[in-house]
């Protein structure tokens, strides 16, 4: 017996019996069914959502889903659920509640007029994390020094999938312009019995920095705020770990990207480095300290990575090649898609393994990689801080004299596998030899072959976004046990051409290498240029980014947020063949930008332009997400 199903119906897997029927009792799927498999949990489902951003208004609506900068919220609300239903903007997701808070919309009363709020899709968040009760969402502030929206603080209610969490403070901008990118927390219990909760802000601007805060679990409200630690650029991503060994200590792993070489505030005639780890509390209190200390620093170019700011020959070529010329290709806004003049290639962002004992780096151009921070893991805050843990605190520059791009001394080289941060290459005995044995064309182009870069010839302003470990499939390799075998890799690109995720096998750390990958159809250039840039009604659209962003990453499921595009749901367990299972589109279209954060199965994400959203995920494998407990992408542990 066989079982077929219409696409996207609900149905139990069957044992196909092939040989048990004679030819003639065959019968196969009718066009529009397919064959459903034994034990295919995810089952058929269609391809990626295509989303007709036609379709999809950028500003105010009524109750019939038509632009209207006039209707009252209500109707605004009404319209939003009759686009979700009618265009199918909700897939395997229950939309529970929009919560447009972030930025009010202001009525002009001479002209009946709302505009400048979520509502109209000219919202202005950014951030969002959660521990406990209490979530805290940011705003971009756009670099504005006339903006000082703060940090906002809700709580969420005792029945969430009823109630959306209400307002209950906020936190003012530690600098001017404050853009609060990313941000971490965690609900844990002080040596002293107290339960509290620690937040970690990330400030991303050209003067950027971090600030740490401790909040009172039962009514959110702050406690203490730690002295500002100036970054000397921007701290762009961060993600926290948790010592499983000493629940007291909380470190941010920090990337620098565009604020790496600037100044550091802290070391007279020294540089920022690509990535930071600090520490957030003390390892034996568990008090958010007065001031973050630092514990080491990493710089890729430093031991003969890819110079930052990597300019092409007078033939437009690269280290690595050259990009696509994209030069004649006309989007149908009339304007060209251009080409790319350089490669910046900057630490974009950061994440620990479980243990501590690894670092995976998403550094944009410069592709990804992994870091071992063994000696972070297994030493104290203390002796790290004050350099008797017996490891570099600096990474240490392989070049001679010092003199970046210049000739490489593999005598120095041989001292990077004692840096408190360094790649796993180092460890391996086989490159040890290479250096040993002074071959230094070896020596690079091993170092070429532990990133995966395909920077050229994928053209990508950014390159790799975020690196993320996928929990609960551990690597088989015994000297690795504990270590995961995958990691979720996304990349970033805001306009035409849209940009894709990779899932990363690590089993050999030193040479990850891609199993598959993952795109919509405005990843394909062909469809992205022909985009029809105006709304139903003829009026101009807001320009929307569409670049893949944060992941949130569970054993089978990834939740990533993809800006116009939604939040995506992503069926990983098979490495070779990633599939769509879901997705949430809010309308009117905004720019799905945070983490999904998971709070006892429902997850919560930021809309920078129409504010916080929050989701049931319903589909295939929905019993694999964790009921109690918060889970987000960039902060470990992961279960």
């Amino acid at each position: 017996m066989k079982k077929y199903m219409k696409w996207g119906l609900a149905v139990t897997p069957v044992a196909l019996l092939w040989a048990a029927a004679p030819a003639a009792a065959q019968e196969g799927p009718s066009p529009g069914e397919c064959l459903v498999q034994a034990g295919d949990v995810t089952g058929c489902q269609p391809a990626a959502f295509d989303v007709h951003a036609m379709n999809i208004p950028t500003r105010r609506i009524n109750a019939k889903g038509d632009l209207d900068p006039t209707a009252p919220p209500e109707e605004v609300m009404l319209g939003a659920r009759l686009l979700e239903e009618q265009l199918g903007l909700m897939r395997n997701v229950d939309h529970l509640h929009w919560l447009p808070a972030m930025v009010e919309s202001v009525l002009d009363p001479a002209t009946g007029q709302y505009g400048g709020g979520d509502m109209d899709g000219d919202g202005d968040g950014r951030a969002l994390t959660i521990a406990g009760k209490c979530l805290f969402a940011g705003h971009a502030n756009g670099g504005d020094a006339n903006n000082e929206r703060p940090m906002e603080i809700f709580r969420i209610q005792d029945d969430p999938v009823a109630n959306p969490p209400v307002h209950v403070g906020s936190i003012p901008v530690p600098v001017t312009g404050a853009d609060d990118s990313i941000m971490s927390a965690d609900l844990y219990t002080k040596a002293n019995g107290e339960e509290t909760i620690v937040v970690a802000r990330d400030i991303s601007t050209n003067d950027g920095g971090l600030n740490v805060y401790e909040v009172d679990p039962d009514d959110c409200a702050v406690i203490k705020t730690s002295e500002y630690f100036t970054y000397g650029g921007d701290l762009h991503e961060m993600g926290m770990w948790i010592d499983p060994n000493n629940p007291m200590r909380h470190l941010m792993v920090t990337a620098a990207w565009s604020g790496a070489g600037r100044p550091d505030p802290y070391r007279e005639g020294e540089v920022a480095p690509d990535i930071r780890i600090l520490a957030i509390t003390d390892e034996t209190t568990g008090e958010v300290l007065d001031l973050p200390i630092t514990l080491a620093h990493f710089t890729l170019q430093d031991v003969g990575g890819p110079l930052r700011g990597e300019q092409p020959d007078a033939t437009g070529l690269f280290a690595d090649g050259r990009f696509p010329d994209y030069t004649t290709v006309i989007a149908a806004n009339g304007q060209p898609v251009g080409g790319q003049a350089n490669q910046g290639n900057y630490a974009h962002q950061v994440t620990f393994s479980q243990d501590g004992e690894r670092v995976y780096v998403a550094h944009g151009l410069a592709g990804f990689y992994v870091t071992n921070t063994e000696a972070i893991a297994h030493n104290t805050d203390a002796a790290l801080a004050a350099g008797t843990a017996g490891c570099n605190w600096e990474t240490t520059n392989v070049w001679v004299d010092e003199v970046i791009g210049g000739d490489v001394d593999l005598t120095k080289a041989a001292e990077v596998v004692n840096d408190c941060i360094h790649m796993v290459l180092f460890d391996d005995p086989g490159f040890q030899e290479v250096i040993a044995a002074g071959d230094v064309l070896t020596y690079f182009r091993m170092l070429d072959r532990t990133r995966f870069d395909p920077y050229p010839p994928i053209y990508n302003s950014t390159g790799m976004h975020s690196a993320i470990p996928v929990p609960g499939r551990e690597n088989l390799d015994p000297d690795l046990a504990g270590k995961p075998r995958y990691v979720l890799v996304t990349s970033e690109r805001p306009s035409c051409p849209g940009s894709w995720m990779y899932l990363m096998s690590v089993e050999s750390e030193a040479f990850p290498s891609p199993t598959g990958t993952f795109g919509l159809a405005a990843n394909e250039i062909d469809t992205c240029v022909a985009e029809i840039r105006t709304e139903r009604n003829g009026e101009p659209r807001r320009n929307l980014a569409q670049m893949n962003h944060n992941p949130t990453v569970f054993s089978n499921l990834v939740f990533v947020s993809w800006y116009q595009h939604g939040v995506r749901v992503i069926d990983i367990s098979n490495p070779f063949n990633l599939r769509e299972v879901g997705h949430a589109v809010p309308a009117p279209a905004g720019i799905a930008r945070s983490y999904p954060v998971f709070s006892d199965g429902l997850f919560y994400w930021m809309d920078n332009d129409t504010g916080i959203h929050i989701g049931r995920y319903t589909g295939p494998r929905a019993d694999e997400i964790p009921q109690t407990g918060v889970f987000s992408g960039n902060d470990v542990p992961h279960d």
